[in-house]
């Protein structure tokens, strides 16, 4: 009984429509003052972004195929003082972690050294890579409760 289908309205084939550009074309002047903030400030792509409305993803690929420079310092972002103080804990503990091994070694060589020198050096060893090792929370026993080994 409903064999076939009638249509009231003939629906012509969809021609295929172009694409929408993904963006508008930056000005050239933008993409100028682009460059020249890239060559010559150390500012950060996303502040950059803000200041010319040019976007960041826009900025990387002109840098990437322009082969523009940043100045020198440019690419380290800036540290808070947290991160500065880490930073120089980091670097004072590699340093008393190479002294601490240079002790031992001199104790393993010299040939009047006793056994009680060695264990020392040892022990500071122990602790300069107690202070090496990344997020090592204080001890939290107090100062009246700890027992001095000698």
């Amino acid at each position: 009984m409903w064999g076939s289908v009638l249509r009231l309205s003939a629906a012509l084939p969809e021609e295929p429509r172009p694409s929408p550009a993904r963006g508008r074309p930056n000005d050239p002047a933008a993409l100028a003052e682009v460059r020249r903030l890239i060559e010559t400030s150390a500012l950060s792509y996303r502040a950059i972004a803000k200041v010319t409305g040019v976007p960041r993803t826009t900025i990387s690929r002109h840098v990437l195929e322009g082969g523009w420079i940043r100045p020198k310092g440019a690419d380290a972002p800036p540290q808070s003082a947290e991160g500065e103080r880490r930073m120089r804990r980091g670097l004072l503990a590699e340093r008393v972690l190479r002294a601490a091994e240079d002790l031992v070694q001199r104790v393993e060589l010299d040939p009047t050294a006793t056994p009680a020198a060695f264990a020392r050096a040892v022990r500071v060893l122990a602790l300069a890579q107690r202070l090496d090792r990344p997020g090592n929370a204080r001890s939290r026993v107090s100062r009246a409760q700890r027992v001095r080994v000698r």
